[in-house]
């Protein structure tokens, strides 16, 4: 009896010391929830000189549809009537109002053109299910076809059309240089997409990074999984995408846009989607592009970031690299003055150079 009596205060003590721990964590997880809570109040009403801008209003005049290779249909506008067309192509998840400053403001000195890849904003979903990056290059090579018969046109892809541009350059090279006179490639990548989610996996894991993507690739679009991940509204949903998409203190207004549009895309699009773009890799097409190419990327970047767009720059002849300061994925909507004026500068001297992309007389293809 006497050595239970003496073990008896060890395990109390014992018993007391993870009773502590236990209410250390639960305390400090009741901190950082109160904290975060804060956090997410001063930052929705903090002064949002954006907070009046009608983000997903402001739209073109629809010429469309297109109906592409499969029979999916895709919705295609058009803004202005400038001498040079610019084709825009969006990202994952988001539509074409995801350029609003260029419609607001390039309107004036160009003919914009842009629309919805399949499955997202106004387009139809491919009959056949078919959402691979070469489906999307395809797409991109009926709206050219439509909208601008005659060839010529600037292709500014943003992050997933920046890859649908690029996944042309592959599938029909005569189209880079025929149709397409000139890239903007923004916030993309060639391949390496779980690189940029995971920065130097695979130059830490080597032989063994394809086997992690492959596990990585197979927990990331089980359909169970994205769902819940879209169930998770709200503040985590914002703050994600404020840290992923945005770079250093983002406009709420913007972060709320781009929120919403990424609820709006249908689960399907999303799961299909994410193993195709895991798995894109074109890198071995840079080389032969031999138009004018302007590379954009926020220095923020945390999707995409700078080094793809370096590597991009590095391996397309000529590739000339705009890098914006404080932007993140998304340069073209956080910092519109320093993006349009990069974008206009280029056009400008790719006017002003033998390659001009300006409607030729005849069709060049």
């Amino acid at each position: 009896m006497a050595e239970r009596s003496a073990g008896a205060p060890a395990r109390r003590g014992r018993v007391t010391r993870r009773a502590g721990a236990v209410a250390g964590i639960l305390g400090a997880g009741v901190g950082a929830a109160i904290a975060a809570e804060r956090w997410m109040r001063r930052e929705r009403l903090r002064v949002d000189p954006d907070a009046g801008e009608r983000f997903g209003d402001l739209r073109g005049r629809p010429i469309g549809p297109v109906t592409s290779f499969d029979g999916t249909r895709l919705h295609v506008e058009e803004a202005g009537a400038g001498p040079v067309t610019i084709v825009f192509a969006h990202g994952f998840s988001l539509d074409l109002t995801t350029w609003h400053y260029q419609i607001r403001d390039l309107a004036s000195s160009f003919r914009l053109v842009l629309y919805d890849q399949r499955g997202h904003g106004l387009s139809g979903m491919p009959p056949g299910g078919d959402f691979s990056i070469e489906a999307l290059g395809r797409d991109l090579e009926a709206v050219l076809r439509a909208a601008c018969p005659d060839g010529g046109a600037v292709v500014a892809g943003h992050s997933m059309g920046g890859m649908s541009a690029l996944k042309l350059a592959e599938i029909s090279p005569d189209a880079i240089g025929g149709r397409v006179a000139a890239l903007a490639l923004v916030d993309t990548t060639a391949a390496d997409v779980m690189n940029g989610m995971l920065p130097g996996a695979g130059r830490r894991l080597d032989g063994a990074a394809q086997a992690v993507q492959e596990v990585a690739v197979g927990a990331l679009v089980r359909r169970g999984r994205v769902e819940w991940l879209r169930r998770s509204t709200g503040d985590l949903a914002y703050y994600a995408i404020r840290f992923m998409g945005f770079g250093p203190r983002p406009s709420p207004a913007k972060v709320a846009f781009v929120e919403r549009l990424l609820s709006e895309a249908p689960t399907e699009v999303w799961v299909e989607l994410m193993r195709h773009l895991l798995a894109f890799d074109v890198r071995h097409v840079l080389k032969a592009i031999r138009v004018p190419t302007l590379v954009v990327v926020g220095s923020s970047d945390r999707l995409t970031p700078p080094g793809a767009a370096r590597r991009i720059a590095r391996a397309i002849p000529g590739a000339k690299l705009a890098v914006i300061p404080g932007a993140g994925h998304m340069s073209m909507l956080e910092r519109p003055k320093e993006f349009n004026a990069r974008l206009e500068a280029f056009v400008a001297r790719v006017r002003n150079s033998d390659r001009t992309p300006e409607k030729p007389k005849a069709a060049s293809s």
